[in-house]
Formats: C-alpha cells, sequence, structure tokens
C-alpha cells in the first residue's frame, strides 16, 4: 500500500526535476555596460554596476549557484547593448535612458530593475581659446554629440529650454574620445560631453560654458539596470540576486569612508579622480546612486518617452509603468534594512516624507 502511495509522488518528484533541468539554470549570465573607458579599457567610470564588476559583489551572491559573470564593455554605447539585446547575447545591461527607451519601443523584452546613475549632468564645451560663452554664441557653428546615447535627448530638452534646436548649429555625430580630439584640433566649435569636460578643462584644451544639471534637474540623464524579460520570467530568483549584490554595492559607495575608493577604482576608466569629483560636484553619491525605482524615476521615463515621441526619435510608444519593476529593489533595500538610507523622491526630486 505504501508503495503504491509512494510511486505517484517520486513520479511528480520526477516530473518536477525533470521540468528543472529542461529550464536549466544557467552555467553563466551576461552582463553589458553602455560604455567602456579610455583606449577601449573594461572600465567605467560611474555606476554601481561597474564597481559591482570590479568588487565581484554579483559574482559573491551567485557563488552558491556556481554561476558565473560574463562582463562586456560596448564602445558603441546604448545602441550597441540595443543590438546585443535583440540578439539574445546579454542577460542584464546598464544603460541610459533614451536608448533603452528606443530599444523598447522597438520591441525590445526588457524590464528596468534598478536605478543607477541619477542627475547625470551635460557639459557644453568650447575650444579654451573660444570667444564663446552662451549656447547663442555658437548658432551655425560646428557643435558634437554622441548621437543614440542618452545625452542626445538631454541635449534636446536643453537647446528646446533656451529657444533653440539642432537646425540652428552644424551638428556631427562624434564619440567622446574623437569630440575631445577634434576640440583640440580646433576642427569643431563645441562638444556636449560628460565627465571628460573636465579633464578636457584641466589640461587647458576645452572650457565649460552649459552645465544642464545646474541649470535644472529636468535637463539631467538618467541611468538604469535591465534585465532580459524572458531571463526575469524563466529565473526571478537570480535576479534577486544580481540586484542584492547591487543594492550592497550602492550601500558601499554611500558610506563615507569608502568615498575614496570609490573614485580610485571609477578612475581605472582613465579618467582622473579630480574630473570625476568635479563632474559629481554637490551631489553626494547618496542620491546619485539611489538603486530606488521611485517616483522621481518613473517620471522621468515618462518624460524621455514623451520627448522623444516629439522629436520624432520614437516610432511605437513605452508603459513606463509596467517597464518598470521595482519589486527586486524593494525586497533587497528591505532584507538589508537599508529603508532610511534612500528616501524616495517625488517627480520635482523632493523627498517623500512617510
Amino acid at each position: 500500500m505504501k508503495r503504491k502511495l509512494l510511486l505517484p509522488l517520486v513520479a511528480a518528484l520526477g516530473a518536477s526535476w525533470f521540468g528543472a533541468a529542461l529550464a536549466g539554470e544557467p552555467q553563466v549570465i551576461r552582463f553589458g555596460l553602455a560604455t567602456v573607458g579610455k583606449g577601449g579599457i573594461p572600465f567605467a567610470s560611474s555606476s554601481v554596476t561597474s564597481l559591482a564588476h570590479q568588487r565581484q559583489a554579483i559574482e559573491e551572491e551567485l557563488k552558491a549557484d556556481g554561476i558565473k559573470v560574463e562582463w562586456t564593455y560596448f564602445k558603441g554605447a546604448g545602441p550597441a547593448v540595443n543590438e546585443a539585446l535583440a540578439n539574445k547575447q546579454l542577460d542584464f545591461a546598464w544603460q541610459g535612458d533614451l536608448p533603452a527607451v528606443i530599444g523598447k519601443a522597438g520591441g525590445l523584452n526588457t524590464r528596468l530593475i534598478a536605478a543607477d546613475g541619477l542627475l547625470a549632468s551635460n557639459y557644453l564645451v568650447v575650444p579654451a581659446d573660444s570667444p564663446a560663452k552662451t549656447l547663442a554664441d555658437l548658432k551655425g557653428k560646428k557643435v558634437a554629440q554622441f548621437k543614440g546615447t542618452n545625452l542626445q535627448l538631454a541635449t534636446a530638452r536643453t537647446l528646446k529650454r533656451e529657444g533653440l534646436s539642432d537646425r540652428d548649429f552644424r551638428t556631427l555625430n562624434m564619440d567622446f574620445p574623437t569630440a575631445g580630439a577634434a576640440l583640440a584640433s580646433r576642427d569643431i566649435d563645441g562638444a556636449w560631453l560628460s565627465s571628460t569636460a573636465f579633464e578636457l578643462q584641466k589640461n587647458g584644451v576645452g572650457r565649460i560654458i552649459y552645465d544642464t544639471r545646474a541649470v535644472d534637474a529636468r535637463l539631467t540623464r538618467q541611468t538604469h539596470v535591465l534585465v532580459d524579460g524572458d531571463f526575469e520570467q524563466q529565473h526571478p530568483e537570480i535576479v534577486q540576486k544580481v540586484v542584492n549584490g547591487l543594492v550592497k554595492t550602492a550601500a558601499w559607495v554611500a558610506a563615507p569612508e569608502n568615498d575614496k575608493a570609490a573614485f580610485e577604482l571609477w578612475a581605472k576608466s582613465g579618467t582622473p579622480v579630480e574630473s570625476l569629483r568635479a563632474e559629481q560636484g554637490e551631489l553626494t553619491l547618496v542620491r546619485r546612486y539611489s538603486p530606488r525605482l521611485d517616483e522621481f524615476f518613473v517620471d522621468r521615463y515618462r518624460a524621455t518617452v514623451a520627448e522623444s515621441k516629439e522629436l520624432g526619435l520614437l516610432r511605437g510608444d513605452v508603459n513606463v509603468t509596467a517597464w518598470v519593476e521595482p519589486k527586486y529593489v524593494d525586497t533587497a533595500i528591505k532584507q538589508l534594512g537599508l529603508q532610511k538610507l534612500w528616501p524616495e523622491y517625488d517627480a520635482a526630486n523632493q523627498p517623500l516624507t512617510r
């Protein structure tokens, strides 16, 4: 009798094991970053993700499962990451708001699972000896920007705010190293850059004449970590462990005693610590690297969708509410007891009081 009762149980367990075997736990997860260090070295000058890579934080979370992490840094930035996601070559990615929105509207099956780099500024740099002092001074001049990245939309927002558009300039598409070299050789009259702007200024090559974050927080860029939708559906427990590693790293960055070490790790990208600190400005590391997917984050991505459509950069639409999945970050923050470390912010970038 006992044998008859056990047979269905054994069969059920066998079916369950066979199903799990078919689904299979991955032996490697593939993580891409939409950036690369100077000379193509695999380091980034910002982001919690890049620190998690250097500190092996995600590998530590997955050690018990025997899962390794394969890291790829993309010189082609956001568009190259989108191509890799479309070809199912990545499971996770760190990327900017505009490329991710374009990819999602184009049919990429992704979910946003953590914020990783908020309120990043754009800097308009001119040659050091340029007489230009304002945006308007560059009308009709050659100005470079890295199209397809999240700087493109932030630049368009800025121009609109100032009553200008791309058509007012001779806009050229250049990546950051090319733009820096073109400024040095006076082949262009200006360029929109990120933290490299401060290095050019320190070296006497360029001069910053516009800082978007100093003007308005709504002119800034946001970055995030996303996951392939199929991967998330099949392996939610692995997604949670990856986010746990990211949240632990964000907490490490937030601790004042780790400030020096964090900037030294980012500087392995080839951008000096002094330039990175200058770019950080008065924005705290706690705020910039909060992983929360709060009202501020969601509102900024809704704005990215709306503005991208207005500028003709987007063909389809994106339901941001359905795209953002905060449960992994919320679970990690709660389990680690970090609720007070990162306040939630409203759409106006003001902390919410609960």
